[in-house]
């Protein structure tokens, strides 16, 4: 009897919610004058992890955890202050292992931050965790939600395009892989982002057995920045640079070869 209620008792803690933990320690933090205040003291506390290693930076990172989870507690209704902290937390979560924890965090920091930049940057980290747990759906669904934010900065949304094709490429779905990167290409912000798009959009089409189409695309990005690239400047040699680390040159020269012997193949065997 005794024996049943010990091992009750400890399933009972174990199933306590961390976020409780958090703001019961959270209480030991002290509270600012301002929302604002209390986020500055919660990154700086951050930044005091940086450069440490083993349990002295998880120790660290505890302590920013809290630190940030004070914004919650203290200021509750601070908006972008509050969406902020969340997203941080998330962040810290992530790093520390726990893609549960942070998945709630980023959730948080999409409630309290309505029309703020951590709308798509939560979304995005969510997406990720989906992704990197192979949970394909979910990553597709979050990093879609993106795409149908009004006015949502370019940035983000090309983040949400390459994220999408590369998932798509995952799971071999060739033709909505390469439309995402043929839309990150069309919108991309540098000379470079378009290199990596179109690059990208041709390993989808050369999943899908287009060769034809992943050698056009080749092609036309080679013949629109070959010029730009050989410009004296820095810019301009990390392009060059781009462009020669291009890597469906090679995938195509590949199947090709593999199309080839595959008809010699089938030519012999015919002929046999």
């Amino acid at each position: 009897m005794f024996s049943h209620l010990f091992c009750s008792s400890v399933l009972v803690l174990a199933s306590l919610p961390w976020q409780g933990v958090q703001e019961e320690k959270a209480q030991t933090v002290p509270k600012l004058p301002t929302p604002a205040a209390q986020l500055a003291h919660a990154k700086k506390v951050k930044a005091e992890s940086r450069g440490t290693k083993g349990a002295a930076r998880v120790q660290a990172l505890e302590k920013a955890l809290h630190a940030y989870q004070s914004v919650r507690q203290y200021w509750p209704k601070s908006g972008v202050i509050a969406a902020e902290a969340a997203f941080r937390r998330g962040e810290i979560q992530r790093t520390l292992g726990r893609p549960g924890l942070a998945r709630g965090a980023f959730q948080e920091a999409i409630d309290q931050g309505t029309d703020t930049v951590f709308v798509p940057r939560s979304l995005l980290e969510i997406g990720h965790l989906h992704r990197r747990a192979a949970e394909f759906d979910q990553s597709i669904l979050h990093y879609r939600r993106i795409q149908e934010i009004k006015a949502v900065p370019l940035r983000y949304l090309n983040d949400s395009r390459e994220w999408l094709g590369k998932v798509y490429l995952e799971l071999e779905q060739w033709q909505p892989a390469a439309t995402s990167f043929r839309e990150w290409a069309t919108n991309a912000e540098s000379p470079i982002g378009i290199v990596r798009a179109v690059d990208l959009e041709a390993l989808a089409w050369v999943g899908a057995g287009d060769l034809e189409q992943a050698n056009l695309r080749v092609q036309q990005v080679r013949q629109d920045l070959e010029g730009l690239a050989e410009e004296p400047t820095k810019e301009a040699a990390a392009l060059a640079k781009a462009l020669e680390r291009m890597k469906a040159p090679a995938a195509i020269l590949a199947a090709k070869r593999k199309q080839e012997a595959e008809a010699r193949a089938k030519a012999g065997g015919t002929a046999g």
